[in-house]
């Protein structure tokens, strides 16, 4: 309630007391402090699924690019060997010579904090824990490095949201599809 004050003048002003416009930071302040948590959920949200956009994004690049290569493999596999400093998409070209291969990097992704990708899966392994990547040949196939085709997945989790993450699917058609585990487990399968 505003109360009419008497200026020097004689004319009246109105205006608020003190203690109303301490009430209303107050209130202020406890929304402020109630949503703060949320908008940190959803910070941690977005960052997580940029980082699974930005990987299926680079694994239909390396596809492609196998596609329009004639002849040579191109593969996306993890810097360093841990899917969690990131990832690389290399040609590896193909010399006359069988034992000469070289490679050439055509795209990478060095930092993904504060994402982490979980290493507790195969994270695209070969069948006996050989080199993690992803090869695509001629074909635009996905196929591990002894030559099966690959049906797998990455699961990309935030360092301190731990409940928040997504999975980047591979299916052995060569088909990528996003989902959250939170949302949909049926499509998480």
């Amino acid at each position: 309630m505003h109360n009419p004050i008497q200026q020097l003048d004689g004319s009246t002003a109105n205006g608020y007391t003190l203690l109303e416009m301490m009430a209303v930071v107050a209130i202020v302040a406890m929304m402020a402090s109630m949503g703060a948590p949320l908008l940190q959920q959803q910070l941690a949200r977005r960052e997580v699924e940029t980082v699974a956009r930005r990987f299926i994004q680079h694994a239909q690049f390396a596809r492609q690019a196998a596609l329009l290569i004639n002849g040579d493999r191109v593969q996306i596999m993890p810097i360093e060997r841990q899917w969690s400093r990131g990832w690389k998409v290399i040609q590896v070209k193909i010399q006359p010579q069988p034992t000469a291969l070289t490679e050439q990097v055509l795209l990478s992704q060095r930092d993904i904090t504060p994402v982490e990708i979980d290493e507790r899966g195969s994270g695209f392994a070969g069948p006996n824990g050989q080199q993690k990547q992803i090869s695509f040949d001629a074909f635009g196939a996905a196929k591990s490095q002894s030559g099966g085709f690959v049906a797998n997945r990455m699961v990309f989790r935030h360092q301190h949201a731990r409940g928040i993450e997504r999975h980047a699917i591979l299916s052995s058609g060569g088909r990528w599809r996003l989902c959250d585990p939170s949302q949909d487990s049926r499509a998480c399968r």
